[in-house]
Protein backbone atom coordinates (compact mmCIF):
# COMPACT_ATOMS: atom_id res chain seq x y z
CA UNK A 1 0.00 0.00 0.00
CA UNK A 2 1.42 3.50 -0.78
CA UNK A 3 0.47 5.04 2.84
CA UNK A 4 2.55 4.58 5.91
CA UNK A 5 -0.36 5.49 7.91
CA UNK A 6 -3.46 3.25 8.29
CA UNK A 7 -6.88 4.43 7.61
CA UNK A 8 -10.12 4.52 8.89
CA UNK A 9 -11.54 1.01 8.76
CA UNK A 10 -14.44 2.06 6.07
CA UNK A 11 -11.33 3.07 4.00
CA UNK A 12 -8.90 0.23 4.18
CA UNK A 13 -7.15 -1.10 0.79
CA UNK A 14 -5.91 -3.55 -0.49
CA UNK A 15 -2.16 -4.32 -1.87
CA UNK A 16 -1.05 -2.62 -5.66
CA UNK A 17 -0.65 -5.08 -8.15
CA UNK A 18 2.47 -6.43 -8.67
CA UNK A 19 3.27 -6.21 -12.78
CA UNK A 20 6.54 -7.74 -12.09
CA UNK A 21 4.95 -11.53 -11.05
CA UNK A 22 4.60 -13.66 -13.79
CA UNK A 23 0.90 -14.73 -14.92
CA UNK A 24 0.28 -18.27 -14.36
CA UNK A 25 -2.56 -19.14 -16.63
CA UNK A 26 -3.02 -22.40 -15.33
CA UNK A 27 -5.06 -20.70 -12.48
CA UNK A 28 -8.44 -20.53 -14.82
CA UNK A 29 -7.74 -23.90 -16.48
CA UNK A 30 -11.17 -25.71 -16.21
CA UNK A 31 -12.95 -22.51 -15.02
CA UNK A 32 -16.65 -21.75 -16.69
CA UNK A 33 -16.06 -17.48 -18.25
CA UNK A 34 -18.70 -15.53 -19.14
CA UNK A 35 -17.65 -13.07 -21.37
CA UNK A 36 -20.30 -9.99 -22.48
CA UNK A 37 -19.08 -8.29 -25.63
CA UNK A 38 -17.08 -11.14 -26.72
CA UNK A 39 -17.55 -11.67 -30.59
CA UNK A 40 -15.24 -9.14 -31.29
CA UNK A 41 -12.72 -6.11 -30.16
CA UNK A 42 -11.61 -6.55 -26.76
CA UNK A 43 -14.06 -8.96 -25.55
CA UNK A 44 -12.67 -11.37 -28.45
CA UNK A 45 -9.37 -10.81 -27.10
CA UNK A 46 -10.49 -11.61 -24.09
CA UNK A 47 -12.35 -15.26 -24.93
CA UNK A 48 -9.12 -15.91 -26.87
CA UNK A 49 -6.94 -15.58 -24.28
CA UNK A 50 -9.15 -17.78 -21.81
CA UNK A 51 -10.02 -20.40 -24.03
CA UNK A 52 -6.27 -21.07 -25.03
CA UNK A 53 -5.89 -21.13 -20.87
CA UNK A 54 -8.08 -24.15 -20.50
CA UNK A 55 -11.45 -22.25 -19.52
CA UNK A 56 -14.98 -23.35 -20.83
CA UNK A 57 -16.05 -19.70 -22.60
CA UNK A 58 -19.39 -18.63 -23.03
CA UNK A 59 -19.72 -15.58 -25.58
CA UNK A 60 -22.68 -13.05 -24.60
CA UNK A 61 -23.12 -10.95 -28.00
CA UNK A 62 -25.97 -9.39 -30.46
CA UNK A 63 -23.26 -10.04 -33.23
CA UNK A 64 -24.06 -13.67 -34.54
CA UNK A 65 -21.16 -13.72 -37.48
CA UNK A 66 -18.55 -12.65 -35.96
CA UNK A 67 -19.72 -14.65 -32.40
CA UNK A 68 -20.10 -18.00 -34.75
CA UNK A 69 -16.47 -16.95 -36.79
CA UNK A 70 -15.11 -16.84 -33.24
CA UNK A 71 -16.39 -20.27 -31.75
CA UNK A 72 -15.63 -21.90 -35.20
CA UNK A 73 -11.73 -20.68 -34.81
CA UNK A 74 -11.11 -21.75 -31.32
CA UNK A 75 -13.32 -24.89 -31.29
CA UNK A 76 -11.61 -25.75 -34.67
CA UNK A 77 -8.23 -25.68 -31.98
CA UNK A 78 -10.04 -27.96 -29.39
CA UNK A 79 -10.87 -24.87 -26.97
CA UNK A 80 -14.13 -24.93 -25.26
CA UNK A 81 -16.07 -22.27 -26.17
CA UNK A 82 -20.20 -21.46 -27.13
CA UNK A 83 -21.90 -18.06 -28.46
CA UNK A 84 -25.11 -17.26 -27.57
CA UNK A 85 -27.17 -14.39 -28.74
CA UNK A 86 -27.63 -12.01 -26.03
CA UNK A 87 -29.12 -8.36 -25.30
CA UNK A 88 -26.64 -7.20 -22.41
CA UNK A 89 -29.71 -4.07 -22.02
CA UNK A 90 -32.38 -6.93 -21.32
CA UNK A 91 -32.53 -8.28 -18.03
CA UNK A 92 -33.94 -11.66 -19.63
CA UNK A 93 -31.51 -11.96 -22.44
CA UNK A 94 -28.79 -11.70 -20.26
CA UNK A 95 -30.70 -14.53 -17.73
CA UNK A 96 -30.93 -16.78 -20.43
CA UNK A 97 -27.27 -16.55 -21.71
CA UNK A 98 -26.32 -17.07 -18.17
CA UNK A 99 -28.49 -20.25 -17.89
CA UNK A 100 -26.85 -21.60 -21.16
CA UNK A 101 -23.05 -20.74 -19.79
CA UNK A 102 -24.23 -22.60 -16.38
CA UNK A 103 -25.08 -26.40 -18.32
CA UNK A 104 -21.98 -25.52 -20.57
CA UNK A 105 -19.02 -26.68 -18.18
CA UNK A 106 -18.67 -29.85 -15.99
CA UNK A 107 -19.24 -28.26 -13.10
CA UNK A 108 -22.35 -26.26 -14.07
CA UNK A 109 -21.56 -23.75 -11.84
CA UNK A 110 -20.04 -20.40 -12.78
CA UNK A 111 -16.28 -18.57 -11.83
CA UNK A 112 -15.67 -15.26 -13.97
CA UNK A 113 -17.89 -13.36 -15.89
CA UNK A 114 -16.15 -10.33 -17.60
CA UNK A 115 -17.97 -7.23 -18.74
CA UNK A 116 -16.47 -6.18 -21.97
CA UNK A 117 -19.94 -4.80 -23.34
CA UNK A 118 -19.50 -1.90 -24.39
CA UNK A 119 -20.54 1.19 -27.06
CA UNK A 120 -19.77 4.78 -28.06
CA UNK A 121 -20.86 8.08 -26.97
CA UNK A 122 -22.91 10.55 -28.56
CA UNK A 123 -22.00 14.12 -28.52
CA UNK A 124 -24.59 16.68 -26.96
CA UNK A 125 -23.48 19.61 -29.21
CA UNK A 126 -24.99 17.40 -32.08
CA UNK A 127 -27.98 16.60 -29.74
CA UNK A 128 -28.48 20.57 -29.60
CA UNK A 129 -27.55 21.27 -33.25
CA UNK A 130 -30.49 18.57 -34.51
CA UNK A 131 -32.78 20.16 -31.38
CA UNK A 132 -35.31 22.96 -33.28
CA UNK A 133 -35.01 26.28 -31.21
CA UNK A 134 -38.29 26.46 -32.11
CA UNK A 135 -41.30 26.30 -29.44
CA UNK A 136 -41.34 22.47 -30.79
CA UNK A 137 -40.46 20.41 -27.22
CA UNK A 138 -37.25 18.57 -28.03
CA UNK A 139 -37.12 14.81 -28.33
CA UNK A 140 -35.01 13.19 -25.66
CA UNK A 141 -31.38 12.60 -26.19
CA UNK A 142 -30.48 9.07 -26.49
CA UNK A 143 -29.60 6.48 -23.81
CA UNK A 144 -28.74 3.51 -25.86
CA UNK A 145 -24.74 4.47 -24.51
CA UNK A 146 -25.91 4.24 -20.75
CA UNK A 147 -28.44 1.28 -21.50
CA UNK A 148 -25.51 -0.51 -22.32
CA UNK A 149 -22.21 0.34 -20.99
CA UNK A 150 -24.14 0.75 -17.59
CA UNK A 151 -27.70 -0.86 -17.23
CA UNK A 152 -25.95 -3.97 -19.01
CA UNK A 153 -23.22 -4.09 -17.00
CA UNK A 154 -25.23 -3.76 -13.88
CA UNK A 155 -27.39 -6.89 -14.78
CA UNK A 156 -24.46 -8.87 -15.55
CA UNK A 157 -23.26 -8.28 -12.00
CA UNK A 158 -26.31 -8.91 -10.53
CA UNK A 159 -26.51 -11.90 -12.47
CA UNK A 160 -22.96 -12.89 -11.61
CA UNK A 161 -23.67 -12.34 -7.74
CA UNK A 162 -26.88 -14.31 -8.07
CA UNK A 163 -25.47 -17.79 -9.75
CA UNK A 164 -22.28 -17.22 -7.94
CA UNK A 165 -24.01 -17.75 -4.53
CA UNK A 166 -25.40 -21.13 -6.30
CA UNK A 167 -22.13 -22.81 -5.78
CA UNK A 168 -21.91 -23.83 -2.57
CA UNK A 169 -17.97 -25.37 -2.43
CA UNK A 170 -15.52 -23.23 -1.52
CA UNK A 171 -12.43 -23.55 -3.26
CA UNK A 172 -8.78 -22.56 -3.07
CA UNK A 173 -9.87 -19.73 -5.87
CA UNK A 174 -12.81 -17.26 -5.56
CA UNK A 175 -15.35 -16.18 -7.98
CA UNK A 176 -14.97 -12.98 -9.47
CA UNK A 177 -16.47 -9.90 -11.93
CA UNK A 178 -13.84 -8.16 -13.97
CA UNK A 179 -15.55 -4.88 -14.88
CA UNK A 180 -13.98 -3.69 -18.12
CA UNK A 181 -14.11 0.60 -17.51
CA UNK A 182 -12.28 3.02 -19.24
CA UNK A 183 -9.61 5.74 -18.84
CA UNK A 184 -12.68 7.98 -19.65
CA UNK A 185 -14.07 7.16 -15.69
CA UNK A 186 -11.04 8.77 -14.86
CA UNK A 187 -10.24 11.46 -17.57
CA UNK A 188 -13.31 14.30 -18.44
CA UNK A 189 -14.22 13.85 -21.83
CA UNK A 190 -15.31 16.94 -23.89
CA UNK A 191 -19.30 16.77 -24.58
CA UNK A 192 -20.01 12.96 -24.48
CA UNK A 193 -21.77 13.02 -20.99
CA UNK A 194 -23.46 9.81 -22.15
CA UNK A 195 -20.28 7.81 -22.14
CA UNK A 196 -18.23 9.42 -19.50
CA UNK A 197 -21.52 8.92 -17.03
CA UNK A 198 -21.61 5.44 -18.21
CA UNK A 199 -17.69 4.56 -17.59
CA UNK A 200 -17.63 6.72 -14.17
CA UNK A 201 -21.27 4.44 -13.04
CA UNK A 202 -19.09 1.52 -13.53
CA UNK A 203 -16.20 2.74 -11.73
CA UNK A 204 -18.68 3.93 -9.21
CA UNK A 205 -20.45 0.37 -8.84
CA UNK A 206 -17.34 -1.69 -8.83
CA UNK A 207 -15.95 0.31 -5.57
CA UNK A 208 -19.72 -0.63 -3.80
CA UNK A 209 -18.69 -4.00 -4.26
CA UNK A 210 -14.35 -4.03 -4.45
CA UNK A 211 -14.59 -5.31 -0.23
CA UNK A 212 -17.01 -7.56 -0.57
CA UNK A 213 -15.39 -10.81 -0.44
CA UNK A 214 -17.74 -12.53 1.44
CA UNK A 215 -20.93 -11.54 -0.25
CA UNK A 216 -21.39 -14.80 -1.57
CA UNK A 217 -20.70 -16.86 2.14
CA UNK A 218 -23.74 -17.91 4.14
CA UNK A 219 -24.67 -17.46 7.76
CA UNK A 220 -22.57 -20.43 8.51
CA UNK A 221 -19.66 -18.82 6.58
CA UNK A 222 -19.89 -21.48 3.96
CA UNK A 223 -19.23 -20.75 0.37
CA UNK A 224 -16.92 -19.12 -2.26
CA UNK A 225 -14.75 -16.17 -1.55
CA UNK A 226 -15.51 -12.82 -3.86
CA UNK A 227 -12.91 -10.97 -5.60
CA UNK A 228 -13.13 -7.93 -8.48
CA UNK A 229 -11.36 -5.77 -10.18
CA UNK A 230 -11.84 -2.77 -12.85
CA UNK A 231 -10.02 -2.55 -16.22
CA UNK A 232 -9.55 1.03 -17.31
CA UNK A 233 -8.08 0.98 -21.22
CA UNK A 234 -6.64 4.24 -23.02
CA UNK A 235 -7.57 4.26 -26.57
CA UNK A 236 -7.37 0.79 -28.86
CA UNK A 237 -7.07 -0.02 -31.83
CA UNK A 238 -9.91 -2.57 -32.90
CA UNK A 239 -11.64 -2.89 -36.23
CA UNK A 240 -14.40 0.05 -35.36
CA UNK A 241 -11.33 2.40 -34.79
CA UNK A 242 -9.84 2.45 -38.33
CA UNK A 243 -11.77 4.71 -39.98
CA UNK A 244 -10.78 7.24 -37.22
CA UNK A 245 -7.42 6.55 -36.21
CA UNK A 246 -5.21 8.99 -38.45
CA UNK A 247 -7.42 12.05 -37.31
CA UNK A 248 -7.41 10.46 -33.78
CA UNK A 249 -3.55 9.63 -33.57
CA UNK A 250 -2.59 13.24 -35.56
CA UNK A 251 -3.61 15.41 -32.31
CA UNK A 252 -1.48 13.32 -30.55
CA UNK A 253 -3.54 10.10 -28.87
CA UNK A 254 -1.65 7.09 -28.66
CA UNK A 255 -4.00 3.81 -29.32
CA UNK A 256 -3.02 0.39 -27.17
CA UNK A 257 -3.87 -3.18 -28.51
CA UNK A 258 -6.16 -5.67 -27.83
CA UNK A 259 -3.21 -7.60 -26.37
CA UNK A 260 -2.57 -4.34 -23.98
CA UNK A 261 -6.02 -5.10 -22.85
CA UNK A 262 -5.88 -8.62 -22.38
CA UNK A 263 -2.42 -8.94 -20.51
CA UNK A 264 -4.33 -6.26 -17.60
CA UNK A 265 -8.08 -8.66 -17.56
CA UNK A 266 -5.57 -11.74 -17.38
CA UNK A 267 -2.81 -10.38 -14.81
CA UNK A 268 -6.32 -9.74 -12.46
CA UNK A 269 -8.01 -13.44 -13.29
CA UNK A 270 -5.13 -15.40 -12.44
CA UNK A 271 -3.33 -13.70 -9.31
CA UNK A 272 -5.84 -14.18 -6.45
CA UNK A 273 -4.29 -11.64 -4.84
CA UNK A 274 -4.99 -8.88 -7.11
CA UNK A 275 -8.38 -7.70 -5.66
CA UNK A 276 -10.55 -4.23 -5.57
CA UNK A 277 -7.32 -3.25 -7.73
CA UNK A 278 -8.36 -0.94 -10.86
CA UNK A 279 -5.93 -1.34 -13.74
CA UNK A 280 -5.03 1.19 -16.64
CA UNK A 281 -4.43 -0.14 -19.91
CA UNK A 282 -1.72 1.81 -21.91
CA UNK A 283 0.00 1.38 -24.87
CA UNK A 284 2.73 -1.17 -24.92
CA UNK A 285 6.14 -0.49 -26.12
CA UNK A 286 7.84 -4.21 -26.24
CA UNK A 287 5.99 -6.56 -24.88
CA UNK A 288 1.88 -6.97 -24.04
CA UNK A 289 1.09 -4.88 -21.52
CA UNK A 290 4.71 -3.56 -20.21
CA UNK A 291 2.80 -0.21 -19.39
CA UNK A 292 -0.07 -1.06 -18.09
CA UNK A 293 -0.35 0.25 -13.97
CA UNK A 294 -2.16 0.10 -11.32
CA UNK A 295 -4.20 3.73 -10.95
CA UNK A 296 -4.35 3.54 -7.14
CA UNK A 297 -8.24 4.11 -6.67
CA UNK A 298 -8.72 4.07 -3.24
CA UNK A 299 -8.40 5.81 0.05
CA UNK A 300 -4.99 5.99 -0.16
CA UNK A 301 -4.19 6.88 -4.23
CA UNK A 302 -6.68 9.82 -3.08
CA UNK A 303 -8.83 8.07 -5.78
CA UNK A 304 -6.51 7.54 -8.86
CA UNK A 305 -5.91 10.89 -9.26
CA UNK A 306 -2.24 11.68 -8.84
CA UNK A 307 -1.74 8.45 -9.75
CA UNK A 308 -3.04 9.05 -13.23
CA UNK A 309 -1.95 12.92 -13.79
CA UNK A 310 1.79 11.62 -13.18
CA UNK A 311 1.30 8.76 -15.99
CA UNK A 312 -0.29 11.01 -18.41
CA UNK A 313 2.87 13.36 -17.78
CA UNK A 314 5.53 11.10 -18.01
CA UNK A 315 4.03 9.63 -21.15
CA UNK A 316 3.03 6.53 -19.91
CA UNK A 317 -0.52 7.12 -21.54
CA UNK A 318 -0.21 10.32 -23.95
CA UNK A 319 -2.53 12.48 -25.26
CA UNK A 320 -5.05 12.63 -22.52
CA UNK A 321 -4.72 15.49 -21.78
CA UNK A 322 -6.31 16.76 -24.82
CA UNK A 323 -10.00 15.13 -24.40
CA UNK A 324 -10.78 17.24 -21.97
CA UNK A 325 -11.20 20.24 -23.88
CA UNK A 326 -12.74 21.76 -27.10
CA UNK A 327 -10.74 20.45 -30.14
CA UNK A 328 -10.40 22.90 -32.80
CA UNK A 329 -9.53 20.43 -35.53
CA UNK A 330 -12.67 19.89 -38.00
CA UNK A 331 -13.92 16.68 -37.11
CA UNK A 332 -11.65 15.70 -34.41
CA UNK A 333 -14.25 15.80 -32.00
CA UNK A 334 -16.94 13.17 -33.80
CA UNK A 335 -13.74 10.59 -34.39
CA UNK A 336 -12.30 10.72 -31.26
CA UNK A 337 -15.08 8.84 -29.89
CA UNK A 338 -15.98 6.62 -32.55
CA UNK A 339 -12.26 5.03 -31.91
CA UNK A 340 -13.63 4.51 -28.20
CA UNK A 341 -15.84 1.85 -29.62
CA UNK A 342 -14.91 -1.45 -28.01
Amino acid sequence: MSGSQNPPEPFSCTVEIDFSKPIDTSNVKGKNVIVTGGAKGIGAGCVKALAEAGAYVTILDLNEEKGDALVNELKGKGFHVQFTKADVTSFSSQVAGFKKALSFSPQKSLDIIITSAGITANNIQGWLNATPTSSTDPQPPPTQTLDVNLTGTFYSAHLALHYFRQDPTASSSSKQIVFISSLAGYVPIFQFGDYVASKHGVRGFWKTLRYSNDILRGENGSGPAFRTNLIAPTFIKTDMTADNEGVVTGMGIEFGEVDDVVAGVMRVVCDESASGRAVAIAKSENVAGDRNFDVCDDWEGLDAGPQVLRKIRDGTVRGLELVGRESHRPGAGDALFAAEEK
